[in-house]
């Protein structure tokens, strides 16, 4: 019987000297670009997870009674919105930390910090307003430079 030398399919190795292949062949401002996307997204998966974690209605509770005193917004839609607002961190979290859907996810990012500007404007906490305008400038800044989105699932895509 003779034998027939098949070749070995071929494999993508993940190891560590793949991932110093793929920096060390990166520019910097792609470098730095998925640095600060990854850690934008990390932190706003874990602003929605922990408070799903350690409980939405007692976080929710608290922060609707911060809105209380407030005359625009009426209550069943701060409340709405305070129970809906966790999943949505966790959805653009986790596509802003995997690079899928960048563009829109960062785009949904922006409008949520437009919202929640919005809600700290209408109850005068402008020391909270002052921290979300960081989140903007982090968002509009993110969008400004998507050509240097890399290490993206979008760009893995893209190449296909």
């Amino acid at each position: 019987m003779a034998q027939t030398e098949v070749a070995p399919a071929a494999t993508r190795t993940f190891g560590l000297s793949t991932l110093v292949n793929a920096i060390t062949s990166t520019g910097d401002l792609q470098l730095a670009y998925s640095a600060f996307r990854i850690t934008l997204g990390m932190n706003i998966f874990f602003h929605g997870a922990m408070r799903l974690i350690t409980g939405l209605d007692a976080w929710a509770t608290m922060e609707a009674a911060l809105f209380t005193k407030q005359p625009i917004l009426p209550m069943w839609s701060v409340s709405l919105f305070l129970h809906v607002l966790p999943f949505v961190e966790v959805v653009l979290g986790t596509l802003t930390f995997l690079g899928l859907y960048t563009r829109w996810a960062l785009i949904a990012g922006g409008v949520m910090m437009l919202i929640l500007v919005f809600g700290n404007d209408v109850r005068q906490d402008w020391n909270t307003v002052g921290n979300n305008m960081h989140y903007v400038l982090y968002y509009a800044g993110l969008i400004a430079a998507l050509k240097y989105n890399a290490f993206a699932l979008d760009t893995r895509r893209q190449s296909r």
